[in-house]
């Protein structure tokens, strides 16, 4: 049989490229094509760099989260000048072990976006997703020459960001390169910056923020975004990576759907036509992942070539949602165990439980 197998990453645990890997070792006797996915978030520039073979990776050192150093990387095209910048590199969940968003800057990835542009940059998508921040940006403004004042003139750092207390939002040292350059902001990710929906009551608990402090959090946030001159609290996205999305909407980016320029890049939708199987999956696929994640989008994608699709997750609330020709849903954790083994072993067990399901279908074939 002919298989797509196109899984999303398992955060902490696995990329997309090695959840790929651990579904293609049970696939033997297969034809088999892997296909790198991300909306945005967590593996966004590896599947650009594996679609794009005349890409190069740039590695760097940068001030991360806290201040302190860590090397990162983007990805670069010199025929086209073009920037891919995934903010998890160097502003990544993944990078600490705890949780802090009323310290953690995205300063890094703005320096990672400065680098960028001194090489020449005409086209810069960043991939929103996996932020250890509810900064709004200011960090990676600041990277970018932008100044923060609070209400007594004294300028405020990116580290901690203390965003709560911007009053003034000064921008003559802004690098004039950055503004001849075309944004993109890559995410499957509409909240916006503030409200029930927004970065700090969604997000902000996610990354360490105690629910009592969700409302001043929230004020603090607001504060801040009225020290622009434009409002673009409300534009989709602005609230992804902690409000990321916002800072770059002040620089002119348009937003885009991060699936879907993977599923360009790839070749995805021609592959689909001949296949028989689609195998897609993530760490969790549950309610939320019906609005907009990855694995749902893929299955709508196959179910319109006929080709049915299994979905295989850490975890699952859902058995199947038959609407767009999921067959099945497998939780790949086969027994017993606590969260931080069946993280540590992921690759075994996504393996093990493939082979559960296709010896089943092999054997009905």
């Amino acid at each position: 049989m002919r298989i797509v197998v196109a899984m999303d990453s398992f955060k902490g645990s696995l990329t997309s490229v090695e959840a790929n890997r651990a579904v293609c070792r049970a696939l033997a006797g297969h034809d088999v094509i892997e296909v790198p996915i991300s909306d945005g978030g967590e593996g966004f520039l590896d599947a650009w760099l594996l679609t794009h073979p005349h890409a190069e990776t740039i590695t760097q050192d940068v001030m991360s989260l806290d201040g302190t150093m860590r090397q990162a990387r983007y990805g670069w095209l010199e025929l086209t000048r073009e920037a891919v910048i995934e903010v998890a590199e160097a502003s990544g969940l993944t990078l600490v072990d705890t949780l802090d968003p009323w310290r953690y800057s995205s300063y890094g990835t703005g320096l990672q976006i400065r680098h960028a542009l001194e090489r020449g940059a005409k086209r810069i998508t960043v991939g929103l997703g996996g932020s250890a921040t509810v900064d709004g940006g200011k960090g990676l403004l600041e990277a970018l020459g932008v100044r923060f004042f609070d209400e007594f003139g004294q300028i405020i750092g990116p580290f901690p960001h203390q965003l709560e207390h911007v009053a003034q939002v000064d921008w003559t040292g802004f690098l004039p390169e950055a503004s001849q350059v075309e944004w993109r902001i890559a995410s499957d990710v509409t909240n916006p910056l503030l409200g029930p929906m927004g970065a700090a009551a969604v997000f902000g608990p996610q990354k360490g923020l105690a629910k009592q402090d969700v409302v001043s959090y929230e004020k603090g946030l607001s504060s801040y975004a009225r020290c622009f001159e434009s409002d673009m609290t409300e534009r989709p996205g602005a609230g992804a990576a902690g409000g990321i999305g916002f800072a770059l909407y002040q620089l002119g980016a348009v937003y885009v759907s991060g699936i879907e320029d993977v599923v360009r890049w790839s070749n995805l939708e021609e592959t689909l036509r001949t296949a028989d199987w689609l195998i897609t999956g993530e760490g969790r696929f549950d309610e939320q992942s019906l609005h907009g994640k990855a694995p749902y989008g893929l299955a709508r994608l196959a179910h319109a070539y006929d080709v049915p699709t299994l979905v295989f997750a850490g975890q699952s609330e859902l058995i199947a949602v038959p609407d767009v020709g999921i067959q099945a849903v497998f939780p790949i954790v086969s027994r017993v165990m606590t969260l931080e083994e069946a993280m540590q072993q992921a690759a075994p067990l996504l393996t093990d439980a493939v082979s559960r399901a296709f010896r089943l279908i092999d054997k009905d074939a």
